[in-house]
């Protein structure tokens, strides 16, 4: 899939963990802004067009919410329309026209059996149904909402939710639902994520840098200033040609040392996708900046911005700069950024790579993503089994891509699996003819 190559090239590799025991994240805070009345008032739609809902709608709900840029409409509409793949499926929740949830969902999986997933999963680093600024009630009456409409519209829908953040309200409200709609819910560690919270001022952050870094960032200065005239750009976006600055991009990914191990983000459909975001997305949200040399682009580092948190996305340097430090000296140009914007934290995202801690000043703090599937309950137990196998066939994907081994052992298990659903059903179909006939001869025989 292109979302996982994306990630493969941000050094970023999900661990499916085998054991289920998730720690729920807390409850949803209690916000007093005035809201409508859960109850009758809310209104449900089903779109398979993430147009139903306008940009400047979803991103206001975006900012109440306090999610992440990878669940507003800029990424989202990116992702559908360059990764492809499964089918968008939108659902709203409104009352008196005002919107109060979004859940950006895919479908997965088969007529038959369809799988609901979280849209952008494999590219997106965290995911969630879109609640704004609801209270401790409201929020989960919300999410109930959702799923609903979500399984009026694909009955028996299995539900496949990828990059949930522990400390995510949303946990507790999916097993709330699962509870009360009699779906059984797992759970298992998918990512963990490395951030930062970030001093007060620039000063204090740079007066609590251990004194290797300090020295280490003014050696790298004067390396780079031997080489050539250096530019820091704090906006390569600003006036510049897209379509230019895109090549310039895949250039410095393709001279990256490990450029023979990585996908190349700029390139094919995950170049169109962030080529749209950095094109449609508000300028305020898409921090793009680089280091240039005598006019060439030698290193860029590309962030995401929210209200309070800066999501540290994608970062490329070329080999024949590494040993003068062009990545620290933008991570910490995007640190120090990030303060003067009243920004408390630096998400550096999936992985738990070293130079995330070692430039970090502050409280370094790490969470895992979750990984969330439900099944309805009820269903006899063969087809609770095949619904079992195959939440489990996604959930472990990579490790069965990995092994050719697992990978035909899993193809076989499917295929057999559907091979006795098929026969399972024909041999009820049967039953149910020959009950039929059988009544039909009684009724003849019995007919005067």
């Amino acid at each position: 899939m292109v979302g996982d190559a994306l990630l493969q090239a941000r050094g970023c590799h999900d661990a499916a963990c085998a054991s289920p025991a998730v720690e729920v994240g807390p409850a949803r805070q209690v916000d007093t802004t005035p809201l409508p009345a859960v109850g009758p008032a809310l209104r449900t739609g089903v779109h398979r067009d993430l147009t139903a809902v306008s940009w400047e709608e979803w991103r206001r709900l975006l900012a109440a919410s306090g999610a992440s840029f990878f669940s507003g409409p800029d990424w989202l509409r990116a992702v559908a329309q360059h990764l492809g793949g499964a089918a968008p499926l939108l659902v709203t929740v409104r009352s008196r026209g005002q919107l109060l949830a979004v859940g950006a969902f895919a479908l997965a999986g088969t007529s038959r059996r369809p799988v609901v997933t979280f849209l952008g999963s494999g590219a997106s680093d965290y995911a969630t149904v879109l609640v704004g600024g609801a209270r401790v009630v409201q929020g989960e009456a919300l999410v109930d909402a959702v799923l609903d409409a979500a399984v009026a519209a694909l009955p028996g829908a299995l539900f496949d939710l990828e990059q949930v953040r522990s400390d995510d309200p949303l946990l507790p409200d999916l097993l709330s639902w699962a509870q009360r709609r009699g779906y059984g819910l797992r759970a298992v560690e998918q990512a963990v994520c490395t951030s930062v919270l970030l001093p007060p001022t620039v000063a204090e952050h740079d007066e609590q840098l251990p004194a290797g870094v300090r020295r280490g960032e003014r050696r790298q200065r004067r390396r780079l200033a031997e080489r050539g005239s250096v530019r820091l750009v704090a906006d390569l976006l600003s006036g510049a040609d897209l379509p230019s600055l895109v090549a310039e991009l895949a250039a410095v990914d393709d001279e990256h040392p490990h450029a023979e191990r990585r996908h190349r983000p700029w390139r094919g459909a995950s170049g169109a996708l962030l080529a749209q975001v950095c094109a449609t997305a508000p300028r305020e949200q898409v921090w793009l900046s680089g280091l240039r040399v005598d006019g060439e682009l030698v290193a860029y580092n590309l962030g995401f911005a929210g209200e309070r948190v800066v999501h540290g996305y994608l970062q490329s340097y070329r080999a024949r700069y590494a040993a003068s430090g062009p990545g620290s000296l933008l991570l910490l140009h995007l640190r120090r950024r990030s303060i003067a914007s009243d920004r408390l934290e630096l998400d550096m995202l999936r992985g738990e790579e070293d130079y995330k801690r070692r430039l970090a000043p502050g409280t370094v703090r790490t969470r895992t993503n979750v990984r969330v599937t439900m099944a309805p309950g009820g269903r006899g137990p063969l087809p609770a089994v095949l619904d079992r196998a195959s939440l489990l066939r996604r959930t472990f994907r990579d490790e069965v891509r990995a092994s050719a081994v697992l990978s035909r052992c899993a193809d076989g298990l499917a295929a057999g699996s559907q091979g006795v659903a098929r026969g399972v059903e024909a041999a009820l179909r049967e039953g149910r003819r020959l009950r039929g006939a059988a009544s039909t001869l009684r009724l003849s025989r019995s007919a005067p």
